[in-house]
């Protein structure tokens, strides 16, 4: 009994250093967070529909040509002549 009785003198005490606004003001902070971290979670989750079927000999030479353009080194510049 004598221990329910100190627990209870000192939930009591604790309960007065508590403000319900502060609870109150901590939960929304982490409602908040909770909705941020849902819409990055949707963001990473899209589906943007990229075909299996890429070639990848087509899209080095659409990058090829792209650097070209802004005067960059190619890959084909790096290979070798004999190859």
């Amino acid at each position: 009994m004598s221990a329910l009785k100190s627990a209870n003198k000192d939930l009591k005490g604790m309960m007065k250093t508590v403000k319900i606004q502060d609870i109150d003001s901590m939960q929304d902070e982490m409602m908040d967070l909770m909705d941020v971290s849902n819409e990055i979670q949707e963001s990473h989750s899209r589906n943007y529909n990229f075909s299996d079927n890429i070639n990848e000999q087509d899209l080095m030479g659409e990058l090829d040509a792209l650097e070209a353009d802004r005067g960059m080194k190619t890959e084909s510049d790096f290979i070798p002549s004999y190859l």
